[in-house]
């Protein structure tokens, strides 16, 4: 069997794997990294999946930020794709690696190891749901290309969804603009159900208004999958329908990890500390297989994004390569479109809020631009924040114009800002823009009288 002895190794490429591997050559050049990856894909914008489908971007290639050939050239590190990791021991720090294309294994030995394995779709434990010719999950890029080509050549005019979350929101969006007619099959009593039912509402209104049928609180019981259409039983009657896209989050990626001992912590995700580290010392982990933690509450939490992966995996690349860095942890903060509606939140909802702290809410309505100036539209602010200190807790907005607003409370809710700090900012102002007063302002100023 082939042995092979090298300074880094990084489990798995996309956002978190490219940056850590990226992140280790820029600090020493002279080490030799390997990056391994069991698709062919490294480094693509998974985000983009749903406006690839809708046809925004028309071309699945647009979605590639790096070729394995250009990222080998580009940053200085060893791609090899359509490798899989079988085993990895930690005690003598090797790897068991197949060939996928040779069928050959080897093992390599490594001084340092980052674990960026990702999350794959989760499949709930459902009579006859399995991803077939007719059920979709849109997690990777090779998922995209496939539900893309079905649609052009199936002639598909019904479309159910599994699920209510962001991913599924963007996907009815998606896919009725293939001229689809969609439902959303959702167990919660809303869609976005990770949001407060007062910013759930609205969102379902913009669903409604775009002809997107919804089923909430209904639970999905038995798939049967046929060669012309998908029978589905639920709660709440039976569905017929040309296709089925499940989109009920995602699970970490974890399974390798923890056949040798790396220590899980919350939704079976990989624990690490503040420097990406593992149980193992020299062992890092990062991206949507790993944990991290709410900077508010100081708990550990499990909040995967592209650009926490990013984030998280630079410093465990800085780390292996010798360096001392942080990551700091996240409050959340996260921004979707829904055909001709903004959401945004970031810290604490309303309803997480009132489970640790003595929390309090407003919810205003304002507008995005100054009334007379085209294109204004309304904007909904909840602010939530702490009774007594006037500590800011949390944001939920939606609207038109939102994305800078929800990092101002973002930023807010870094610096540990009060409610009166947060009123007197001084936000800048011109009629394409903004009111005279910003929503932001005036959810603060309405929230004081209240605090």
């Amino acid at each position: 069997m082939k042995e092979e002895k090298i300074d880094v190794a990084v489990i798995g490429g996309v956002a978190a794997g490219t940056s850590a591997a990226a992140a280790v050559v820029r600090e020493n050049s002279e080490f030799k990294v390997v990056l391994f990856e069991k698709d062919k894909f490294i480094s693509y914008g998974g985000c983009g999946i749903p406006y690839y489908i809708e046809g925004i971007t028309e071309n699945y290639k647009d979605l590639i930020m790096f070729t394995p050939e250009a990222f080998k050239k580009s940053k200085g590190v060893d791609v090899r794709t359509l490798h899989e990791i079988t085993s990895i021991d930690p005690v003598n720090k090797s790897l068991s690696v197949k060939n996928m294309e040779s069928l050959e294994d080897s093992n390599v030995y490594f001084d340092k190891l980052i674990i960026s394995s990702g999350a794959r779709s989760t499949i709930p434990q459902i009579d006859g749901l399995e991803i077939d010719d007719r059920i979709f999950n849109v997690r990777t890029l090779g998922d995209a290309i496939r539900l893309k080509k079905f649609i052009k050549n199936s002639n598909s005019k019904n479309a159910v969804i599994l699920g209510g979350g962001y991913v599924g929101l963007e996907m009815a969006e998606a896919l009725a603009a293939n001229g689809i007619n969609v439902v959303i099959v959702e167990m919660m009593d809303h869609v976005m159900p990770n949001a407060d039912s007062q910013m759930s509402e609205l969102v379902e209104e913009e669903l409604i208004r775009n002809h997107v049928k919804l089923m909430t609180s209904t639970q999905l019981k038995l798939v049967e999958s046929g060669e012309k259409s998908v029978r589905l039983s639920t709660t709440n009657g039976v569905i017929e329908t040309d296709m089925l896209l499940v989109a009920v989050g995602v699970t970490p990626e974890v399974e390798l990890a923890k056949s040798c001992g790396v220590q899980l912590g919350v939704r079976n995700a990989i624990s690490v500390n503040s420097k990406m580290e593992t149980n193992f010392e020299g062992i890092y982990a990062c991206g949507d297989c790993a944990a991290t933690h709410n900077r508010l509450t100081g708990e550990e939490t499990y909040i995967p994004l592209g650009t926490t992966a990013n984030k998280m995996g630079r410093v465990a690349g800085k780390n292996a390569a010798g360096r001392s860095e942080e990551f700091m942890g996240v409050i959340g903060t996260t921004v979707t479109k829904i055909f001709n509606i903004e959401y945004a939140r970031t810290g604490l909802t309303y309803k997480e809020a009132s489970t640790r702290f003595k929390a309090g809410m407003t919810l205003v309505r304002s507008i995005s631009k100054a009334h007379y100036y085209p294109g204004s539209a309304p904007v909904h602010v909840m602010l939530v924040y702490e009774k007594g200190t006037g500590r800011i807790l949390g944001s939920q907005m939606a609207g038109s114009d939102i994305s800078k607003r929800i990092d101002v409370l973002s930023s807010a809710i870094t610096a540990g800002m009060d409610l009166e700090t947060l009123s007197s900012l001084d936000l800048s102002y011109a009629p394409p823009f903004a009111p005279v007063w910003d929503p932001v302002l005036v959810a603060a100023n309405v929230a004081k009288k209240k605090a």
